[in-house]
C-alpha cells in the first residue's frame, strides 16, 4: 500500500476545523462514540486456561529437527516457549546452546529465566558486563560475544563447541548500526549447528530463508504467526473530550480528516492531565507514552496528577511495599529526583538518559501492574520490556539522531506491539491525540502497512579486516562477501550491472596501450588516489610557502626594520620579538595621526601572520618619548615609496614547523611519483577535462561507476582499500599476513581498533596508573559530538594535570587521524570531558559529584562509564603481548564498574 506523506511544516491534511480544546478550568467529561462503547465492554482479564501450545508454535518445533528455521511473530506471541523447547531437546540429548541477543539487558533476563528452568549452573552468561559459567552447556549472551567466539573458533582452527544456536529479535539483522553483526554470525556460522531465528514480523521474511538456504546449503523454514495474542484496536481523542475510532470502513474517521494541525501551536504540549484523566475514564490503563524526547518524557510527568487515593485493601500499600523492596534492593535509587513523581503519581520517565536499574524499576512495576503509566522516547521502543493496555502516539515523526522523519511502518509496529498484556488483556489499544506534528492518516495507513523489508548492513571495518586475516587468506575473504545478504539481495541487479561493465571494458579497449595503469579497474583505484596526493601537495606547498615566510621574517624583525601589515599599514619594529616563531615584535605605526600614551608613542604587539611584506633597517630611530622626531620619521617615510627587502639576516637551519610541512611535501611527492600517473601517455585528458574522447569517457565512466560495481565487486573494494592501509600502518606484511602488531591489535575488536593500538605501540596508555588509563580510553567511545557537551576551552585550564596527558595522546595520534582522514576513513571525536569524568569516577568520587562535572544524562553518563569497561576489556584481553597495560586495564574496569552503573 503507498502511504500518503505530508510535509509537517503544511500541517498535514488540509484544513476545514479548527481544534478547540476546553479551557483549563473547564470540568473533563469524556464522551465516548458509540462505536467505541461496544470494544471498551470486552476490557477484561481473560479467564485462566490449560497452556495449549499455538499450532505455529508446534510446527517451529517439529521443523527444527530438520531445518534451520526463522520464526516471525507478532510481540507477545510466544516465541520465547519455541526457544526453551528447542533448548531443551537439546540440553536433554547433552548438546550445548547459544542464546543470543542484541540487549544486555535482554540477556540478563533470560539467564535468570533459564535459570530457573534448567537450573543456575547448568546456565552461563556472556556480555560486555559479565562472564559467569562460561562452559555450561546453556548460555545466553550478546550476539556480539557469539561473534568474537566465532573470530577466535576460526583463527584456532576449530569448530564452535555448540549445537544450536538461537538468534532472538532477529530483524535486528536490518539494523543500520547494528546489523553488521547478525550477517557476519550467519556467515561464519558452522553449517553443522542449527539455527533458530525468532523475529517480529518480517517484510521479506522468505527471502532471508532463500538466502541462509544458499548461503549454508541447508534447508530453512519459514514459520509464522499473523494474528496478535491480544486484539488491537485504534482510537482518537478529540480535544473537546470525544473519544472515536481512528478508522471506519471507509478509511480514516470523517471527523479527524477535519481537524487543523496549524491550529496547535509550536509551543503546545499534549495535555497530559485530560489524556489520563480520559483513559481513567475509559478504563484504558496502564498506558505507555511515546513522546518525541528526554525532555518530554521529564516535561510530562511533572503535569500527572496525584493518584487518587483508595482503601487500603485496595492495594495502595502494595505499592509502597514493592517499591520499597525494589529500593532496598537498589539503594542509590532512594536519593533519583524522579522518585517522589513515583511515588505520587504513579508515573515514569523511561528513556537513554536515565540510570539502568531506574528503568529496570520502572519496568518491573509496571509488569506488576504498579503504574499508571510510563513516558517513553519512541527510540527505545524496540528495547522496552513494559507491555500496558494502551499505547498513546502524541505525533506522527521521531527523532532519528540528526532530524525529525516520519515514522515507519517498523517503527509503528514496535511501538504498538506494547500494547495489550497477554494473560492480562482481552484487547489493547493505541490511542492517537493531536497534535501540531500529528499526522492521523499517515498512522491509520501505517497501522495497515505491512513492516519494512530487512536490507543487509554489511560494511567492512578495520577489526573485522584484522580478524578474517587471522584465518583466511584475501581470496578466502572474497568468498565469504560473495554469500553476504547484500550480494543475494542483488544477485538480480548484477547481470544487469555485468553488461554495463562489459560495454566500458570494450570502450577502453582501444585506450589500454596508452594507459600506464593498464585496465578501466585499476584506473578507478589509481586516479582518485592520484588526484587526492596532487591537492595534498598543492595544500604542503601553500603552507611551506606560509611557513617559510613566518620563518625568515621573524629573523629579520631587528628594532629599525620597516614593514607593512595585511592591510598596507607601514609599520617601524622598536622591540625584538622573543621566544618562539609565533612571538611578536613590538611596532610603532607609520601614519597619521600617531597615537599616544601615558607620553609615549604607542607600541604595537605583531605577529608574523599580520604581516604583508618586509623593507628596509633604520639605522636609527627617535625615542618613544620624541613626539617631535616620530611626526618627523612618519612625514620621512610618507614621502618614500616601500621597498620590500626580503633577503639577509637569514639563518641557514630551517625551524622544525618548515622541516615538517616540507617533510610532508617530499612525502606527497614520492607517493604521486609512484604511481604510473606522470609517465602516461594519456596524463592529460584523464587529469583534466578536455574534448579528447578519452577524457569523455573517463567522465562517462565514473559518471555510471556506481551502476558499474556489483555489491560483491563493492565489498572487496572496501576491503582492499583497509587491507592497504594496513599493510601501510605495519599491521599486514607484503604476503598478506598479519605481523606481530597485526595479531595483537585483531583482539581489539572495537569500532576504532587502530588508533587504540597506535596508542598502544606509542607508549601513551599509562601502565602504572589503572585510572588514567581508563580516563585515556574514555574519549575513543563517542562516535559523535552531543549538544550540550563541554567546550575544551573552559576545561583545560582547570584540569591542567589531565590536559597534559590528554594533548600527548592527541599528538601522538594525530598523524594517523590525518591519514585515516586523507583516506577516507572516518575519525570519531575524542571530548577531553569524557577524561575528566572517568577519570573522577575511578578515583572514587561520588556518582553526583561525577555526574554534575559532566553535565549530561545520569544514563549517558553510565553509557560512557559501560563502555569505557567494554574497551578496556579488549586491552585487558593482551596479556600474552602487553601484561602490564593489561593488568592495569583489569584494574581500571574493577574501579569503574561500580554502584550506580553495574549492579548484579
Amino acid at each position: 500500500m503507498k502511504t500518503r506523506r505530508y510535509d509537517r511544516r503544511r500541517g498535514g491534511p488540509p484544513a476545514r476545523q479548527k481544534a478547540e480544546a476546553p479551557s483549563e478550568n473547564t470540568p473533563f467529561q469524556l464522551n465516548i462514540h458509540k462505536r467505541v462503547r461496544p470494544v471498551l465492554d470486552r476490557i477484561g482479564i481473560p479467564e485462566p486456561q490449560p497452556f495449549v501450545p499455538d499450532p505455529y508454535q508446534v510446527e517451529a518445533l517439529e521443523k527444527i529437527e530438520a531445518s534451520d528455521v526463522l520464526v516471525t511473530a507478532p510481540t507477545g506471541a510466544g516465541k520465547t516457549y519455541i526457544a526453551i523447547e528447542a533448548i531443551k531437546k537439546v540440553f536433554d540429548r547433552g548438546g550445548r546452546s547459544w542464546y543470543a541477543s542484541p540487549l544486555k539487558a535482554l540477556s540478563n533476563a533470560k539467564l535468570e529465566e533459564f535459570g530457573r528452568i534448567f537450573g543456575i549452573e547448568n546456565v552461563g552468561i556472556l556480555t560486555g558486563d559479565r562472564k559467569e559459567n562460561p562452559d555450561a552447556p546453556i548460555i545466553v549472551g550478546t550476539t556480539e560475544i557469539l561473534r568474537n567466539q566465532l573470530y577466535d573458533a576460526m583463527h584456532r582452527g576449530e569448530d564452535l563447541q555448540v549445537d544450536l544456536v538461537v538468534m532472538d529479535e532477529a530483524h535486528y539483522l536490518g539494523d543500520e548500526d547494528r546489523g553488521v553483526v547478525w550477517e557476519e554470525i550467519l556467515i561464519y556460522l558452522p553449517t553443522r549447528v542449527r539455527l533458530l531465528l525468532l523475529s517480529a514480523t518480517i517484510r521479506n521474511a522468505r527471502e532471508i530463508c532463500d538466502w541462509l538456504e544458499w548461503l549454508r546449503h541447508h534447508p530453512c523454514s519459514w514459520v509464522t504467526a499473523h494474528e496478535r495474542p491480544v486484539p488491537l484496536f485504534p482510537l482518537f481523542l478529540f480535544p473537546h473530550g470525544e473519544l472515536t475510532p481512528l478508522s471506519s470502513r471507509r478509511g480514516l474517521h470523517g471527523p479527524i480528516r477535519e481537524i487543523d494541525s496549524r491550529a496547535f501551536a509550536r509551543r503546545d504540549f499534549p495535555d497530559v492531565a485530560r489524556i489520563l484523566d480520559a483513559l481513567r475514564q475509559a478504563n484504558l490503563l496502564p498506558a505507555i507514552f511515546f513522546m518525541k524526547s528526554r525532555s518530554d518524557c521529564e516535561r510530562a510527568i511533572t503535569l500527572c496528577p496525584s493518584k487518587p487515593q483508595k482503601p487500603k485493601a485496595s492495594g495502595t500499600d502494595d505499592f509502597h511495599h514493592r517499591l520499597r523492596e525494589l529500593l532496598d534492593r537498589w539503594p542509590f535509587l532512594e536519593s533519583h529526583r524522579h522518585l517522589p513523581i513515583l511515588k505520587r503519581c504513579r508515573v515514569g520517565a523511561h528513556h537513554a538518559g536515565q540510570l539502568p536499574h531506574w528503568k529496570l524499576l520502572l519496568e518491573q512495576l509496571m509488569q506488576e501492574g504498579y503504574l499508571e503509566a510510563i513516558f517513553s522516547t519512541s527510540t527505545v521502543a524496540a528495547g522496552v520490556n513494559f507491555p500496558a493496555r494502551t499505547v498513546v502516539i502524541p505525533q506522527s515523526d521521531r527523532f532519528n539522531g540528526r532530524e525529525f522523519v516520519e515514522l515507519s511502518a517498523t517503527d509503528l509496529l514496535q511501538m504498538t506491539g506494547r500494547a495489550g498484556r497477554r494473560g492480562m488483556d482481552k484487547i489493547g489499544f493505541v490511542l492517537v491525540v493531536p497534535g501540531r506534528y500529528q499526522n492521523p492518516e499517515l498512522l491509520h495507513d501505517l497501522l495497515h502497512s505491512p513492516p519494512d523489508a530487512i536490507q543487509s548492513q554489511i560494511r567492512v571495518n578495520f577489526s573485522m579486516v584484522l580478524n578474517l586475516l587471522l584465518s583466511h587468506r584475501p581470496e578466502e575473504i572474497r568468498t565469504l562477501f560473495s554469500l553476504s545478504l547484500a550480494t543475494f539481495q542483488n544477485l538480480s541487479q548484477e547481470t544487469e550491472t555485468r553488461k554495463t561493465s562489459e560495454r566500458y571494458r570494450k570502450a577502453f579497449a582501444q585506450w589500454l596501450p596508452d594507459m600506464a595503469c593498464g585496465s578501466p579497474e585499476a584506473l578507478a583505484e589509481i586516479r582518485p588516489r592520484y588526484m587526492q596526493l596532487q591537492t595534498e601537495q598543492k595544500k604542503a606547498r601553500k603552507a611551506l610557502k606560509r611557513q617559510t615566510f613566518l620563518w625568515s621574517i621573524q629573523k629579520l624583525l631587528h628594532p629599525g626594520r620597516l614593514l607593512l601589515s595585511r592591510r598596507g599599514t607601514p609599520y617601524l619594529v622598536v622591540e625584538a620579538p622573543e621566544g618562539d616563531e609565533e612571538a611578536s615584535a613590538g611596532a610603532v605605526r607609520l601614519a597619521f595621526p600617531l597615537q599616544w600614551r601615558h607620553g609615549a608613542v604607542r607600541v604595537h604587539r605583531i605577529n608574523g601572520r599580520r604581516i604583508r611584506d618586509i623593507g628596509e633597517k633604520l639605522p636609527e630611530f627617535p625615542d618613544l618619548s620624541d613626539r617631535e622626531g616620530w611626526e618627523v620619521l612618519v612625514a620621512e617615510q610618507a614621502e618614500r615609496p616601500f621597498r620590500s627587502l626580503f633577503r639577509g639576516d637569514t639563518p641557514t637551519e630551517e625551524p622544525a614547523p618548515v622541516q615538517a610541512v616540507g617533510s610532508d611535501l617530499k612525502e606527497a611527492a614520492l607517493a604521486a611519483g609512484s604511481l604510473p600517473c606522470p609517465r602516461c601517455a594519456l596524463y592529460g585528458p584523464c587529469q583534466k577535462s578536455t574534448r579528447h574522447p578519452f577524457s569523455r569517457l573517463i567522465q562517462n565512466y565514473f559518471a555510471h561507476h556506481a551502476e558499474i560495481r556489483t555489491i560483491q565487486e563493492e565489498l572487496w573494494r572496501s576491503f582492499l582499500h583497509h587491507f592497504r592501509f594496513l599493510q601501510a600502518e605495519g599491521y599486514v606484511d607484503e604476503h598478506g599476513y598479519l605481523t606481530r602488531d597485526g595479531l595483537w591489535a585483531s583482539k581489539l575488536r572495537l569500532d576504532q581498533p587502530l588508533l587504540i593500538s597506535e596508542g598502544i605501540r606509542q607508549g601513551v596508555f599509562p601502565e602504572q596508573d589503572p585510572a588514567l588509563l581508563a580516563a585515556l580510553i574514555a574519549p575513543f567511545v563517542m562516535d559523535r559530538e552531543r549538544p550540550g557537551e563541554m567546550q575544551l576551552s573552559a576545561l583545560v585550564w582547570k584540569y591542567p594535570e589531565l590536559a597534559k596527558p590528554f594533548f600527548t595522546l592527541l599528538q601522538v595520534l594525530h598523524r594517523l587521524r590525518e591519514r585515516l582522514q586523507n583516506e577516507g576513513f572516518t575519525t570519531p571525536p575524542l571530548p577531553f570531558w569524557t577524561v575528566l569524568v572517568v577519570y573522577h569516577w575511578a578515583k572514587g568520587e561520588d556518582w553526583d559529584t561525577v555526574r554534575n562535572l559532566s553535565g549530561i544524562d545520569e544514563g549517558d553518563l553510565a553509557m560512557v562509564v559501560l563502555r569505557t569497561a567494554d574497551h578496556l576489556r579488549q586491552v585487558e584481553s593482551l596479556k600474552e603481548t602487553h601484561p602490564g597495560l593489561a593488568a592495569s586495564a583489569e584494574k581500571a574496569i574493577e574501579a569503574i564498574l561500580r554502584e550506580p552503573v553495574l549492579v548484579v
